[in-house]
């Protein structure tokens, strides 16, 4: 045990003091293998971060889909690489900058035992990872977003990840944690929403929201399958989902189940529709929790978040 403090502490040292210049930019192997140790995470990107190029090669990215006659979907974030999410060759690029600076930082923080606000489940320990270790769920430093450690464009190939309620159960740990279980809210984009190309979810605190409100006046016995919400009163157009209320008050919900379940009806085709599916977690004010699928062209994070 000795021997491993000590060597911990010495891999510490080397990283104060060894020069910036002389370390490698982290890979995106390096990030997903959890082991940033030798490495110094991107920092090449255009600002501000909201505007969604690269630095160098930047292009659109657009997905050729049914029906016909084929209407291209557009993703928000322009790319070097498309379709394949946040490789090295996207490593200058705001729509990887979740990955390859947010979680990459984080990261660093847990390997080299720093103190941070980054949380991970499960959770990431100091030194070298374990071998066989699993991906892990990470909220980022900021507190308003999760990701994780496994390579993920996004809400399509959520069912790759070994525990694929694991952000969402994050997520709602977070807001437990928080104490704003009944105003906070997740939200996780579509692919044609989306403006970060590594699955992520949005951890927002949202006591007026107008949705929770439309939750309230709806019967939860006739929600305890995934149903059609009547969004109406939110004046928003192409505001679409289906919800499911959790069966007890004051308990958490499994989101990723109804996301699975919704997008099974797409395997093997290539609907247009798919790419609009996003989702989000609320909590009514009588403390019952909702997963919601949302199918219309509007954003989650829209619908969900201020």
């Amino acid at each position: 045990m000795k021997f491993k403090q000590n060597y911990y502490s010495f891999i510490i040292s080397l990283h104060l003091i060894f020069p910036i210049w002389a370390q490698n930019l982290c890979t995106s192997d390096n990030i997903a293998k959890m082991d940033v140790s030798s490495c110094i995470c991107p920092s090449d990107f255009p600002s501000p971060p909201n505007v969604l190029v690269c630095n160098g090669n930047s292009m659109t990215c657009p997905i050729t889909c049914n029906p016909s006659p084929p209407s291209p979907v557009v993703p928000r974030a322009e790319l070097s690489q498309c379709g394949s999410g946040c490789v090295n060759a996207n490593s200058k690029c705001n729509g990887c900058y979740i990955w390859f600076s947010s979680l990459c930082r984080c990261l660093r923080d847990f390997q080299f035992g720093f103190q941070t606000d980054c949380k991970a489940s499960p959770d990431i320990g100091t030194g070298l990872p374990q071998p066989q270790q699993p991906p892990s769920w990470v909220l980022l430093r900021t507190g308003d977003l999760i990701t994780t450690t496994q390579l993920i464009p996004g809400i399509l190939q959520l069912n790759t990840a070994p525990d694929i309620d694991g952000g969402f159960r994050l997520g709602q740990n977070t807001l437990n944690d928080q104490q704003i279980r009944g105003t906070g809210t997740l939200a996780m984009n579509g692919v044609s929403t989306r403006s970060e190309e590594q699955i992520h979810i949005h951890v927002c605190d949202y006591p007026g929201s107008p949705l929770r409100d439309i939750l309230d006046g709806l019967d939860v016995n006739k929600y305890k399958t995934s149903q059609s919400v009547p969004l109406g009163a939110l004046h928003k157009p192409n505001a679409a989902m289906n919800c499911r209320v959790s069966p007890n008050q004051g308990v958490d919900i499994n989101m990723a189940r109804d996301i699975t379940d919704w997008l099974k009806q797409y395997h093997g085709s290539n609907d247009c529709a798919q790419y609009n599916v996003g989702a989000g977690v609320i909590t009514d004010s009588s403390d019952y929790s909702w997963a919601c699928v949302v199918t219309g062209a509007r954003a989650a994070e829209n619908l969900f978040c201020p």
